[in-house]
């Protein structure tokens, strides 16, 4: 037995020193595996990251509506600056946001006393489906406010009715 552990002990001893790191070939095929996973997994990441922004400029959009109906509902607001039936904006860019039209002081009152002083406190998140949005409001003559949702394309519209963008294009 004491012969067997110093032959063991003398094998190991030689083996150690033959045994410097990974070789070339091995270092080669763990890199062309990760290669081929990255390849694999980046655009599915990419995918859910542009969702992500997209899902975050509903809910901000959410948000702006909420804002401005619950303003506009609460009597101890005056709107009286914003007249029946006219219209009132808010488009979200990159940069931030901005009102225009008729309504724009009443949009603007509510926008800051649901806590978004800054104009950059709300941006256009999306990369690919779109670059801003817009949303519009209509006092209407009964007191209640009509929202309709556009952009340059009919994207931002057709994501907040469906919860999905057109992934088809036309001839």
């Amino acid at each position: 037995m004491i012969k067997f552990m110093r032959n063991y002990k003398n094998n190991t001893e030689n083996n150690e020193e033959d045994n410097k790191g990974f070789s070339l070939v091995e270092l080669i095929i763990v890199i062309a595996i990760m290669a081929i996973l990255v390849a694999v997994l980046a655009p599915q990441f990419l995918q859910y990251v542009e969702r992500s922004r997209n899902s975050t400029d509903a809910t901000n959009a959410t948000s702006i509506v909420s804002a401005v109906q619950t303003y506009v509902a609460d009597p101890s607001y005056d709107i009286s600056s914003w007249t029946k039936n006219s219209k009132g904006t808010v488009t979200v860019t990159s940069d931030g946001f901005s009102t225009g039209e008729t309504g724009a002081a009443v949009i603007t009152a509510a926008l800051t006393a649901a806590g978004y002083d800054n104009t950059s406190d709300i941006t256009c998140k999306s990369r690919t489906s779109w670059t801003e949005y817009s949303i519009t409001f209509t006092l209407e003559a009964d007191g209640s406010v009509d929202i309709q949702y556009g952009t340059g394309s009919d994207d931002f519209a057709n994501y907040m009715a469906k919860g999905s963008v057109s992934t088809t294009t036309g001839d």
